[in-house]
């Protein structure tokens, strides 16, 4: 009986071992937490500056920050990964750092990532051990390190928990100074990281995989098979067709060397391609980390606190890469007062990847002239026309159509407002101008030949000439009546007549845009 129970033991530590051995990758990030100090040839050049870096600066722009000569601003570009054996494209985007205010060294972020076609979204935390400052060359190389444990929702597809260590090497000219800035645009000829190294547990499986991710290259020690680079980074050909969002056809004029904007590396037997290549930092669909149409509209309702059931106007515009346009139009009062309709505009920039407000104004109806009575608004839409109003200031417009039913006076026009960034807020700089209006008395009857009509129609002309920092606006209006006559073949056709232009100029007063 002993000897069956030894030989149950023996059984059972074989299968955990082979269990580790099948289902355990290594986790290189014990090796990746530390700081080589080979290449080191004087140990006083090496400074702790640990409580300098961590203590007074806020890290949240290094976590979140983008690929050099891109503006995190404008472009959220995620950062690729390889999982497991198999080097499994993986690509993670932090939409939220947020330093703790407890605890300094402590970050939580939220984000999504992307592996095999499913998405999840991830909460967890960074934390920054050490900051190690080499002071013997000019710019001064710095490196973080510290730890990360992500956690993906487990209601996703694939999910599972990341974590490991992450370390930064990056460079300042101003180690000493009070607030140290880094050189964000430094590339991988300078030496700069920021990497991380781990294992993903997941969660169904009861498996691990090794995973290393990070800005741009990945540490070429772990991934000998996948970047064949020798001091550039070049994907294996073998693993390299899953990383881009190619055609089949483009992708052969890739491999064929047909395709000039990629060029084929050789390295032994192997053949990889440049990740260096503009092409491969910004793949051609990189908007899987955003929110929907739908899902920002929702978030905006909530966060407003709006009724759903009272929106009659649903906007959107990209403004750029995470930046989009969204425009509400709120009934006030009851939703069919069909003797007085009138709607309450919200409008809003948000940030496309987290759904937060970053501007926003609204008006009531006294104020936009969203009213709707005898002439009735037909139309509200975003402007394609671009203003350039001031430099490096957001400028974008909204019409507003109006017209009646009635054949005998017609009526329709179009206005419209002009709306700047200011800080956090929007401002409306310029008010319901008319862009054209067409008005005046018709006969319906078929066999009449008449009408009296008149139109306007202005042109927006942005100048050079600037006052109180925006361009002045040269207006120029034509007004005609439009008469019905019969010609020499008996058609009866509508003649300009009395038509007159005029100009003037509309110059902004620290408030809005009025005629001086």
């Amino acid at each position: 009986m002993f000897k069956n129970q030894m030989n149950k033991v023996v059984f059972i530590f074989v299968c955990i071992v082979f269990h580790h051995f099948c289902y355990a990758q290594v986790d290189y990030s014990e090796d990746w937490g530390r700081y080589n100090r080979k290449h080191i040839s004087n140990e006083s050049s090496i400074i702790d500056v640990t409580k300098q870096i961590i203590y007074k600066k806020n890290l949240a722009s290094l976590l979140k920050g983008t690929y050099p000569g891109f503006s995190p601003e404008k472009e959220i570009i995620p950062l690729y990964g390889l999982l497991g054996d198999s080097f499994n494209k993986i690509e993670f985007v932090f939409t939220e750092v947020k330093k703790s205010k407890n605890d300094h060294s402590l970050y939580r972020v939220k984000g999504k990532t992307k592996c095999n076609g499913s998405i999840n979204d991830f909460k967890g935390e960074i934390t920054f051990k050490k900051v190690i400052a080499n002071t013997s060359n000019v710019p001064v190389e710095v490196a973080l390190i510290g730890t990360y444990k992500l956690i993906e929702n487990s209601r996703g597809k694939d999910s599972g928990a990341y974590m490991g260590q992450l370390k930064m090497i990056l460079f300042t000219n101003n180690i000493y100074a009070d607030d140290v800035s880094f050189d964000m645009d430094a590339t991988y000829e300078d030496g700069a990281v920021r990497g991380f190294v781990g294992v993903k547990k997941n969660y169904k499986e009861n498996s691990s995989q090794s995973c290393i991710w990070g800005f741009r290259r990945f540490p070429y020690k772990y991934a000998k098979h996948f970047d064949i680079g020798d001091g550039e980074e070049v994907i294996n050909l073998k693993y390299a067709k899953p990383w881009f969002n190619f055609s089949k056809k483009k992708w052969d004029s890739i491999v064929n060397e047909k395709d000039r904007n990629f060029y084929l590396h050789t390295s032994y037997k192997d053949k990889g391609i440049h990740t260096s290549n503009e092409k491969y930092i910004k793949p051609e669909n990189v908007s899987w980390y955003k929110l929907n149409s739908i899902e920002l509209e929702n978030r905006i309702i909530k966060t407003l606190n709006l009724s759903t059931n009272k929106i009659e106007v649903k906007l959107q515009k990209e403004l750029s890469n995470n930046e989009t346009l969204i425009i509400l139009g709120e009934v006030e009062g009851a939703i069919f007062d069909t003797d007085d309709y009138r709607l309450t505009s919200h409008i809003v920039i948000v940030n496309s990847v987290t759904g937060n407000i970053k501007n926003y104004f609204s008006e009531n109806s006294k104020g936009n002239g969203w009213i709707s009575n005898a002439e009735f608004i037909d139309d509200i839409r975003i402007d394609t026309k671009r203003y350039e109003l001031s430099v490096g200031i957001l400028t974008f417009g909204i019409i507003t159509s109006f017209r009646t039913s009635s054949q005998s006076n017609p009526y329709r026009s179009n206005y419209l407002s002009l709306y700047t960034k200011e800080g956090n807020k929007l401002k409306k700089v310029l008010d319901n101008i008319v862009l054209d209006e067409y008005s005046g008395e018709a006969t319906v009857n078929k066999n009449a030949c008449y009408s009296n009509i008149k139109t306007k129609k202005n042109e927006l002309v942005v100048r050079k000439s600037v006052t109180n920092g925006y361009h002045d606006i040269l207006i120029e209006k034509r007004q005609c009546n439009l008469i019905s006559e019969i010609n020499s073949e008996g058609d009866c056709n509508q003649v300009e007549k009395e038509c007159e232009k005029k100009t003037f100029i509309l110059r902004y007063n620290t408030l809005e845009y009025k005629q001086r």
